[in-house]
């Protein structure tokens, strides 16, 4: 491969080269509308701050004054939370390159709204206070754990692609390469508990 310069590329540079140019091609699927790639991904991950955030605080309130009436409510708030997350998201326009992640995304996160509206339901009608395992550990809440394990899977995926987006700096000034393709974005959706 010559440039300009009638100088090869030597095989490290090009070996980085189609790396970078897999990654693009990864996130880069074409143009169109809606936010940026790195105004969407702030959008998405302020969202999932907002919805964590929300879950964290149930989880403590439980953990706090685990009754009857709190389990109850803690259920309630929880399909709450994950149902205006999934609102919010799909209100977002995103930009064609994250438009397949982001139609995944609904897709999965709906699931888990459903499945904790189920679980939901069966803690309505609870007349006794039981445990939190204990919840989890029925037909309903072992489904809400297993979508959420999706979403979980699909949020850590999202964030590797979003994180590689970083090889892109390399471009920043090759100027054959459009704009949308240099875009880098740095978004931190602590995908697990852990990692907030």
């Amino acid at each position: 491969m010559f440039f300009s310069n009638g100088n090869m590329m030597p095989a490290v540079q090009r070996t980085r080269f189609v790396a970078i140019a897999c990654v693009l091609g990864t996130l880069s699927v074409g143009c169109g509308g809606g936010a940026s790639l790195p105004e969407y991904a702030e959008q998405v991950e302020s969202l999932v701050a907002q919805m964590n955030g929300t879950l964290d605080d149930l989880d403590a309130q439980l953990e706090a004054a685990p009754s009857l009436e709190t389990v109850k409510r803690y259920a309630e708030e929880r399909v709450a939370a994950r149902v205006a997350f999934v609102e919010a998201l799909d209100d977002l326009d995103p930009p064609s390159e994250a438009a397949e992640l982001h139609e995944a995304a609904l897709g999965i996160l709906g699931r888990v709204a459903d499945a904790e509206a189920a679980l939901a339901e069966r803690v309505r009608e609870l007349d006794t206070t039981v445990g939190i395992d204990e919840i989890w550990s029925t037909p309903e809440g072992v489904a809400a754990r297993s979508a959420d394990a999706e979403a979980v899977a699909l949020c850590q995926s999202a964030q590797a692609e979003f994180d590689r987006t970083e090889l892109r700096e390399e471009l920043g000034d090759v100027p054959w390469v459009p704009p949308r393709m240099k875009q880098i974005v740095l978004v931190t959706f602590g995908c697990l508990a852990e990692d907030r």
